[in-house]
């Protein structure tokens, strides 16, 4: 059977997907999570062509992110490595960002930077999105978490001190947590994407509970999936739970990610 769930005009779960070594170490820790209690293995590299997968399991060998064990004959398995652990997308250990609590201060950045250095601003405004800092006004940034340390890692690296400041403050705006972070964020897209996420999923658990899945198709569902989740996740911002707005569904997201990857693995 052929699943269509995950075609969506706006979210592209594929743009994610082309880079095999962060996939891989995303997937080994998902498949850590949901399958090493259950005392069962499979080889990942069923899911990838031989080629890509082999080179991205070399070079993460290499880098020190994963380890290769012998478990069964000449059956070899990868596994997280504590570096590979540390280096896999929050977006898949949101619970360590959401329980964090929020002791009442924001961090502000706000940067002029001259026309002629836009690539500089592109590449800094990309940086900034990537720490999930939210985009109060043009080029006033807000983050709920302690960045200073990757202000100074920016200072050190590219010398963001000569056009920008960081501020730490109580209030902004004079408004209430979750109102500044209501305007600094857009919640409405995200809701929009979560709701998608999760009648996608229900479409998809309906599709398993009828006609015939081989491996092979079990495998590149579980990676679509995963693409999906991470494509939507992306833009959430994952802040602690005070200043979540009434309607944030990341939860019920991540959740309903996990169970559905527990019902595939169970199917291999």
């Amino acid at each position: 059977m052929k699943a269509t769930w995950l075609h969506h005009p706006q979210f592209c779960p594929r743009v994610l997907a082309r880079r095999v070594t962060d996939e891989v170490l995303d997937l080994l820790f998902l498949l850590g999570r949901v399958v090493a209690a259950r005392g069962r293995y499979f080889s990942l590299s069923r899911g990838f062509k031989p080629n890509a997968y082999f080179m991205a399991a070399h070079r993460l060998r290499r880098q020190g992110l994963v380890v290769q064990t012998d478990l069964l004959g000449d059956t070899r398995h990868l596994s997280l490595a504590p570096a590979g652990l540390r280096r896999v997308s929050a977006t898949l250990q949101p619970e360590r960002l959401w329980r964090q609590s929020w002791p009442g201060r924001w961090y502000v950045l706000v940067y002029d930077i001259p026309e002629s250095k836009h690539g500089y601003r592109q590449v800094l405004r990309v940086y900034l999105k990537h720490l999930r800092m939210g985009n109060l006004q043009g080029s006033v940034w807000l983050s709920a978490r302690d960045i200073r340390h990757d202000f100074d890692d920016l200072t050190h690296a590219a010398g963001l001190d000569e056009y920008a400041f960081l501020f730490e403050a109580r209030t902004v705006l004079g408004q209430s947590g979750p109102a500044l972070a209501a305007a600094a964020w857009d919640f409405h897209q995200l809701h929009q994407a979560h709701t998608w996420f999760l009648a996608a999923l229900a479409e998809t658990r309906q599709q398993l509970s009828t006609g015939s899945w081989s491996a092979d198709k079990l495998i590149a569902l579980l990676r679509e999936q995963q693409s999906a989740y991470l494509t939507v996740m992306e833009a959430d911002p994952l802040l602690p739970a005070e200043l979540w707005p009434d309607n944030y569904l990341g939860q019920q997201v991540y959740q309903t990610h996990r169970t559905l990857a527990r019902q595939i693995i169970s199917r291999l």
